[in-house]
């Protein structure tokens, strides 16, 4: 049996394939290549590989594991798109070694490898994509959910996480993650019930992420060490058609679910101002702007109060546009220099609440008058100005 790596043959032409996970990733060939015009056909070899593919080995109960795909070189760039095809095999060996997501909750399960790498990329660069996951689908209330898993290379931690876009859930839909427990007690119950009616507001899955522990001696075991969850409600109107709360979200993280649950809860959100042209509602577009909040409760055991905001502004708008999407109007007369931009207003604040004391806070605005083509901001003259100009100010008790 004839080992074979994708650098030996491509890391001359794309150096920067060095810097990839196909670096160390070993693969069967009996005789040959294992492509043929641009597909690929050949055993990942996770003994060969060596140390690195160990756990992995030990968690689906194998040495080899058959991929198939593609390889193409299209203008200059190198592109692989990897897959296992013994996916029934991965998917009964995860369900049984998994705890939490595990089980009969497990639909599907499967190994990608996806790379992308440039010629004209150095040694000393990344490719610019370099992938290689264990992935899952999980059944959570009436729906399933695609989980990526971070491939664990020694004993120690590892996560498994997912995103979800318009995933309707109930409480008793994740019971699963507290086993033992009803998840609506780890749920705070003092949230505004204008925002939230336990009997008739509809909660959104945005994220889940699993914490977990994994050794492999004496014998392969995974623990669960955490768990969290974003829950939220979508496309709040906060004034009509242009400004949303988007999602307003409760994050809970969960430590030892297992045996001895303990939860920590706080809210994220993200206000987003919307097109004054193309304003829907809910709405259809990205925003023009967007505040993202992020606040921890206290508990009783942390009576820490924390708050935190950031502006994005991804197309660089200027300052006028904000008015002008406010009012529904793109010919309102601002009276601000259309060349004017707010690059950064973030602030974050700490306090404690069992003395009602104020320990951190800090606050960042930046405005720049170049970013639009403009070339300054006129102060008393046409001829006279300033480029860019911020405020900072920060205190610690």
């Amino acid at each position: 049996m004839a080992y074979w790596k994708f650098t030996d043959v491509y890391g001359g032409t794309y150096p920067a394939l060095s810097n990839s996970i196909l670096s160390i990733l070993v693969f069967d060939v009996p005789s040959g290549s294992p492509i043929s015009g641009t597909n690929f056909s050949a055993n990942l070899d996770l003994q060969a590989t060596g140390k690195a593919m160990s756990v992995l080995s030990k968690m689906l109960g194998m040495t080899t594991v058959p991929m198939t795909g593609t390889v193409t070189t299209t203008n200059n760039v190198l592109n692989i798109e990897l897959t296992s095809s013994n996916n029934a095999a991965i998917l009964s060996a995860l369900a049984a070694c998994i705890p939490v997501i595990g089980g009969q909750l497990m639909q599907a399960a499967s190994l990608t490898i996806k790379n992308t790498t440039p010629q004209s990329a150095t040694i000393d660069d990344d490719p610019t994509t370099d992938q290689f996951n264990l992935n899952t689908a999980v059944k959570i209330g009436r729906g399933s959910g695609n989980v990526t898993t971070q491939i664990p290379m020694s004993n120690g931690l590892f996560t498994m996480s997912a995103t979800f876009d318009n995933f309707g859930i109930g409480l008793s839909d994740l019971n699963f993650l507290v086993p033992g427990a009803q998840f609506s007690s780890m749920f705070p119950t003092t949230l505004p019930t204008n925002y939230y009616n336990p009997a008739s507001t509809t909660l959104n899955l945005l994220s889940l992420e699993l914490s977990l522990y994994v050794k492999t001696t004496p014998t392969l075991s995974i623990s669960v060490n955490n768990v969290s969850t974003s829950i939220g409600i979508v496309n709040i109107p906060l004034y009509p058609n242009a400004l949303f709360l988007n999602p307003l979200a409760i994050w809970i993280s969960v430590s030892d679910p297992l045996s001895k649950p303990t939860p920590t809860w706080g809210l994220n959100g993200t206000i987003a101002l919307y097109p004054y042209d193309k304003q829907t509602s809910p709405p259809s577009v990205p925003p023009d702007f967007s505040y993202d909040l992020a606040m921890q409760m206290p508990t009783r055991s942390d009576p820490t109060f924390s708050v935190t905001g950031t502006l994005e502004n991804p197309q660089n708008l200027p300052v006028s546009q904000i008015l002008c999407d406010l009012m529904s109007d793109g010919s309102f007369n601002t009276g601000i220099s259309n060349k004017l931009t707010l690059e950064t207003f973030d602030f974050a604040t700490v306090a404690d609440t069992s003395t009602g004391t104020i320990s951190e806070f800090s606050v960042e605005i930046a405005m720049n008058a170049t970013a639009n083509g403009g070339s300054y901001l006129g102060l008393f003259s046409d001829s006279f100005g300033v480029k860019d100009f911020s405020i900072a100010v920060a205190y610690v008790k």
